[in-house]
């Protein structure tokens, strides 16, 4: 059962210091609700040498500088996520709205306990870095068709790109993780290390639903 991260849900809506609404909150647990009954997430994982992935990307290779192994995975919610926010913009664009930030809120979620699982996996010494997606930095966007390409995830999960180089479905994502030899590279703050310090959507403090 997915949980309601109201931190992250006010993040995701650009909430600065206000309450949500109780509008708000209800439409979000309505969106839930419709979330639990129909979606089915998966992810896709492979461990890899990361020379294959690190050229032509300084700040990958920065990120990943104490790591000659990684992970490389891909979470997806599903198709039957894109047709609920698809049913969510004809209702109500207060509600697709809603419903685009809790879905981020699930996916980031997921990302995290697929990682936490991970770091589980490994042998003592070994720690996960931080998630660093295609798009991030200087990794370009177009990294995606050789990530999803390296997992099969077309065929494995049924995760596509269109021809501008989105992913379908569309609340899906694609990251490495690398394996380093130092404790202090472990971190669960997936912005800490991104450059675009004028993102919206940056993690920081944040508000909860009272």
């Amino acid at each position: 059962m997915m949980e309601l991260d109201w931190k992250e849900i006010s993040r995701y809506l650009g909430y600065r210091g206000a309450a949500l609404s109780p509008e708000v909150v209800r439409l979000a647990e309505s969106c839930q609700t419709e979330l639990e009954r129909a979606v089915h997430p998966r992810t896709l994982g492979r461990r890899l040498d990361l020379d294959r992935l690190t050229a032509g990307s300084r700040d990958l290779a920065h990120h990943l500088r104490h790591c000659r192994e990684g992970f490389l995975y891909a979470v997806t919610l599903g198709g039957e996520t894109d047709r609920l926010l698809r049913r969510w913009t004809a209702q109500s664009m207060a509600k697709a709205a809603v419903g685009q930030a809790v879905c981020a809120a699930w996916l980031d979620q997921l990302c995290a306990d697929y990682c936490r699982e991970l770091q589980e996996s490994l042998g003592p010494g070994e720690y996960l870095t931080p998630p660093f997606s295609p798009g991030y930095g200087d990794w370009d966007l177009s990294a995606q068709g050789q990530v999803l390409s390296l997992l099969e995830a077309p065929k494995r999960m049924g995760l596509t790109l269109t021809a501008a180089g989105m992913l379908v479905p569309e609340k899906s994502v694609t990251a490495v993780v690398g394996i380093s030899d130092r404790e202090e590279e472990l971190c669960g703050q997936k912005c800490m290390r991104c450059q675009k310090k004028d993102c919206p959507f940056r993690a920081g403090e944040a508000i909860s639903k009272d």
